[in-house]
């Protein structure tokens, strides 16, 4: 097609623009680069700083329970050494009634004597000597429930030793699921799968809506492969924790029972402790009825009077180990609270452990909550800030590529006044939505993103 007379020098002339506008590069520096990304905003850097010095913030507070731990399982082994000297003192005791006993015995043959030389007179003080045999059987029958009640504190003390044991921090270890392990993995193969199958509709929902490749389809699968992360992070913590609580709680009900069964057995020992008062209370029955016996036979007494005297030296010597037997009761007794005692303070030091972790939980919640606040406003400013170099990207594009929408407009003007067809509109390279809408969307998913990971 010819090109009309009187359009000629028009031509030329955009020819001649159009060849110095296309020869000249366009420095693509001005609207291209990092400079126009938006840097972290300095809340965010606050709350990434607090988070990592948060890590481990735990570590204090387990360290004292660990310590307390310890000590009170140090007490109930103190506990239990004490009760095992109690019982120790309480077996001497019922050794030395058991010599009561004899002695008593060695007294009732001394006056039987005295009553065969006596004859007829000499059957009261016989009586008196069965009277005091049956009363130093009674003293003898003590020691097998004083040996009784020993071993039951030797059980006690066996108990509060395998107590002891139960304890620290890798008590909780013996209680772990070995199938833990097994279910985390399928759990998170699901979830895995899962994903992958939301990544696949996105993908298909862009196919049918025409934007397959496109950044919006990008943005969408970053967005989704973030949560997902986080999510899978957030459940296989959740599943751990499951796991180390319920062995814990296992632990602990463990040791639970071991000091049931502890108080059980000292139960034992208080109930030989009564049959052994018991038999004494006897004992001294018979040896009162003795008494009464050889009152009567006192006037004929004195025919034998070597024979009394010796006997009555015999039941002084009972009389001094039977104090002995009492004294060595009641230090027995004094020994046993301090060892409740001692079994209070390790009740102590469990109260103490329960105050650590509780403290420890609220720092790290009451961490957490500040951590997401302040990722959630960075998140914000920043997302204003990409806005704005998004803008200013725009307007620098705008300005860079604005010869050439205004030589594409005039060449389609040349070509219409010609008789020819005009070619397509100039499309403005930076009219690509609104920024700050995009960068809004942004922002947003970064603030659901600091939430989930520190919230």
């Amino acid at each position: 097609m010819s090109i009309p007379t009187y359009l000629e020098n028009t031509v030329k002339d955009y020819a001649n623009q159009a060849k110095a506008a296309y020869s000249a590069p366009i420095n693509t520096d001005m609207f291209t680069g990092s400079q126009f990304v938006a840097g972290e905003d300095p809340l965010q850097t606050q709350a990434i700083n607090m988070a990592r010095q948060g890590v481990g913030s735990y570590s204090p507070y387990l360290q004292a329970a660990q310590a307390a731990q310890q000590q009170g399982a140090g007490q109930l082994g103190l506990a239990g050494q004490t009760l095992g000297g109690a019982y120790g003192a309480l077996g001497q005791a019922g050794s030395a009634l058991g010599g009561v006993g004899g002695t008593i015995n060695q007294a009732g043959s001394t006056l039987g004597q005295a009553g065969q030389s006596l004859g007829g007179i000499g059957g009261t003080i016989n009586q008196a000597g069965q009277s005091l045999g049956q009363a130093g059987s009674a003293y003898g029958g003590m020691g097998q429930f004083q040996a009784a009640g020993a071993g039951a504190a030797q059980g006690a003390a066996n108990i509060a030793g395998s107590a002891a044991g139960m304890t620290g921090p890798n008590a909780y270890q013996q209680f772990m699921s070995p199938y833990q392990q097994q279910v985390i993995d399928a759990t998170l193969a699901e979830y895995d799968k899962q994903g992958a199958a939301g990544a696949q509709a996105i993908k298909d929902q862009a196919v049918s809506s025409g934007n397959f490749g496109g950044g919006r389809e990008g943005a969408q699968l970053g967005e989704y492969q973030s949560n997902r992360l986080a999510d899978r992070a957030a459940l296989q913590g959740s599943m751990l924790q499951q796991g180390f609580g319920q062995a814990n709680q296992l632990a602990q009900q463990n040791f639970a029972n071991q000091g049931d069964l502890f108080g059980m057995q000292q139960g034992l020992g208080g109930m030989a402790s009564n049959l052994f008062s018991q038999q004494g209370q006897m004992g001294q029955a018979q040896q009162s009825l003795a008494q009464s016996q050889l009152g009567r036979g006192s006037a004929m007494a004195n025919l034998s009077g070597a024979q009394q005297n010796l006997a009555q030296s015999q039941l002084g010597r009972g009389t001094a180990m039977q104090n002995l037997a009492q004294s060595q009761l009641g230090q027995a007794g004094a020994i046993q609270g301090l060892s409740a005692a001692q079994q209070g303070l390790a009740g102590a030091y469990g109260n103490q452990i329960n105050q650590q972790f509780g403290l420890s939980d609220f720092q790290r919640q009451g961490m957490g909550q500040d951590i997401s606040a302040l990722g959630s406003m960075g998140a914000i400013r920043q997302g204003l800030t990409q806005a704005q170099l998004t803008a200013e990207q725009n307007r620098r594009r705008t300005g860079a590529y604005e010869p050439y929408g205004r030589l594409t407009q005039f060449g389609n003007v040349l070509t219409g006044l010609g008789g020819g067809y005009a070619g397509q509109q100039y499309q403005d390279p930076g009219s690509g939505g609104s920024p700050f809408q995009a960068a809004l969307g942004t922002a947003t998913g970064l603030a659901g993103l600091y939430g989930k990971i520190f919230g």
